[in-house]
């Protein structure tokens, strides 16, 4: 079991980390894999967590994506949301990198951040409740419904860790984010994909198109985020998962529809 000591810990320090979830976390351990290169795992778990309204057939599709939604939401905390809502203020708003910067630092909400997150959320909700729609009459609709969803939650999650590793880290002194930053090595990048890698197998040959495409979407951030801020922070990080979730939603809808 000690060998596989490391890996817990990481896992548990992700989990406290990216959710609400109470886990005991002995934060003076050195040992342990980088928390970072499991938060695609933690993304399975929040999505497995919040597919409980797949379980009651009585409510609509437009409930059951709500539900879905909202779950996810509270047991993130809305880590993720509120990265998304400072990004768009600073990146929108802010002139210079160091305005960018100091926008995102600043607890307000503005008008970018607020029509961000009503137009993120209420696509998420339309495309969710429009793929649980047409798949529900499928003989297997709860199971294909429950795999896209952990999907959304786990690829989205890959993008941030590949931006992390690409850009150096940027911000206006102290911040929480980055005592999660790390450069991973070869075997924790297996950690990252190897989620992804069986999601692919469980006859979803058709997330490869969304793969590529998260590529293109990961490529296309890696120079913007290099021109405006010159590097990330966490609040891009943020905005990258709560968008890829949109991008892989968008995917499926491609198919099913």
């Amino acid at each position: 079991m000690g060998q596989f000591t490391p890996y817990l810990e990481g896992l548990k320090r992700s989990i406290v980390t990216y959710t609400r979830l109470p886990f005991e976390v002995d934060w003076d351990e050195k040992e342990h894999t980088p928390a970072v290169c499991f938060l695609p795992w933690v993304g399975v778990l929040v999505a497995v967590l919040s597919a409980w309204p797949l379980l009651l057939d009585g409510l609509s599709a437009s409930l059951q994506a709500l539900f879905m939604l909202l779950s996810a939401v509270l047991l993130t905390g809305g880590f993720h949301e509120d990265g998304l809502m400072d990004a768009c203020d600073g990146l929108v708003g802010g002139w210079t990198q160091e305005q960018r910067l100091s926008i995102m630092k600043d607890s307000r909400i503005g008008s970018y951040a607020a029509l961000a997150i009503w137009f993120v959320m209420m696509l998420k909700w339309l495309l969710l409740t429009q793929i649980l729609s047409t798949i529900t009459s499928l003989d297997d609709g709860a199971w294909s419904s429950l795999l896209i969803w952990i999907a959304a939650h786990t690829m989205a999650r890959v993008m941030p860790i590949v931006i992390m590793n690409s850009l150096d880290y940027v911000s206006t002194g102290q911040s929480k984010a980055q005592t999660m930053i790390a450069t991973l090595q070869m075997k924790e990048w297996g950690i990252v994909f190897l989620p992804c890698i069986l999601l692919v197998f469980f006859d979803f040959a058709y997330l490869l198109k969304a793969i590529c495409i998260l590529a293109l979407f990961t490529l296309g951030t890696h120079f913007y985020l290099q021109k405006k801020l010159g590097g990330f922070n966490g609040d891009t990080l943020g905005a990258m998962e709560q968008i890829g979730e949109v991008i892989l939603l968008l995917c499926v809808l491609g198919v099913f529809v």
